[in-house]
């Protein structure tokens, strides 16, 4: 009897976590962002200072679309400098003498790594200078938030009329879907698209000299051009030496870094604060941020974006917050004298697999 009894719990609770699993509630998000020129009579001014966007542990559906993992096919490519294997024939001989049979001496396992170069594979592809406005995935669905197909894009006449305008650049248009939980729980995603300012500006919009644009070049130098500037190489850290400090001044007049006092050791920064300068984006997008969706009864929706516009000695950045209550079906627009946003939150229900039939028909 108890075993009948067990058996029945154990089966009750695959079929409600079954059920469970089919009446989670998924969301299509369609969400279209645009950069406008404001009025000329707007005299709104914003902060000098860069708002730094912080992605944290946000969702990212973006970046294993543009930086693809390539180690296993790298590291099953030959070596550039091995020489090619010849297709000669091998005749043996019988009669060779033993000495075949006798190995060379190997070194011991803690020489080995001092005789032989190390193997240094990049398996980073480089960012692409331009992202968007489309962009979309193959729509096969997963537990966690991923990119919808080009077909679920339901305003793509509404993006093209915003196209139209005279003086909006539409920079994102994507579809992605999620089940979206209470906001205590609730994970932010991250969107970037537009241009790739990461050539000539640094993150806090300050422009990179000539030693930092020219580094990655540097770097790709072979040994003959490194003893050729050998007897230069003093006078090359003087100047990147100083070209550095003068980049450190523009950095912290920038953003007002630097203190009107002595700071104490009790105003220091902590190290969590540090931690987070550390964990700044590495690539300097037109348009960067976070779209977090929770639900709490209704629909929420939290945005932060940081815009990017460049002039002729640094880069503007306009920082556009904004929190608004949305209803599912109804298309909703976030306005800003900068920054446009056009958004649609939709019911999705994913296809029942034909094991979650199976497991329902048992």
């Amino acid at each position: 009897m108890s075993k009948a009894v067990s058996l029945g719990l154990i089966c009750a609770a695959l079929s409600s976590t079954a059920l469970s699993a089919q009446e989670q509630r998924w969301f299509e998000i369609e969400l279209l962002v645009f950069s406008q020129t404001p009025a000329a009579e707007l005299q709104e001014s914003f902060a000098d200072t860069v708002t730094p966007i912080k992605p944290g542990r946000a969702y990212d559906l973006l970046t294993p679309r543009y930086q693809a993992d390539l180690t296993g096919l790298l590291e099953a490519l030959p070596l550039c400098n091995s020489a090619p294997t010849l297709a000669t024939e091998y005749r043996f001989n019988l009669n060779l003498p033993k000495q075949l049979c006798v190995f060379e001496p190997q070194l011991p396992s803690w020489q080995q790594n001092s005789v032989f170069e190390s193997r240094y594979i990049n398996s980073k592809l480089p960012y692409p200078g331009h992202i968007g406005p489309v962009i979309t995935g193959n729509g096969e669905h997963q537990t966690q938030p991923y990119l919808a197909e080009q077909s679920s894009l339901q305003l793509t006449e509404l993006a093209n009329k915003i196209k139209r305008q005279a003086g909006v650049n539409l920079l994102l248009h994507t579809s992605w879907r999620q089940a979206p939980v209470t906001e205590r729980r609730a994970i932010a995603s991250r969107w970037f698209a537009g241009k790739n300012f990461s050539q000539q500006f640094d993150y806090w919009g300050q422009p990179k000299t000539n030693a930092q644009s020219t580094n990655s070049t540097a770097l790709l130098n072979d040994t003959n051009q490194t003893e050729q500037l050998r007897p230069n190489t003093h006078t090359q850290a003087s100047n990147e030496l100083i070209a550095n400090i003068e980049q450190l001044l523009q950095q912290l007049n920038a953003n007002n870094q630097l203190p009107e006092h002595p700071v104490s050791a009790l105003e220091q920064p902590s190290s969590s604060d540090s931690l987070a300068i550390r964990n700044l984006p590495d690539q300097v997008w037109q348009l960067d941020g976070l779209f977090k969706l929770h639900l709490d009864h209704y629909l929420f929706v939290n945005t932060e974006f940081n815009l990017r516009l460049p002039t002729k000695t640094s880069l503007q950045t306009v920082n556009v917050r904004q929190s608004r209550r949305v209803i599912s079906g109804e298309i909703h627009y976030l306005d800003h004298p900068y920054l446009g946003i056009v958004l649609q939150i939709r019911r999705y229900e994913p296809a029942i697999t034909s094991e979650e039939l199976t497991t329902q028909h048992k």
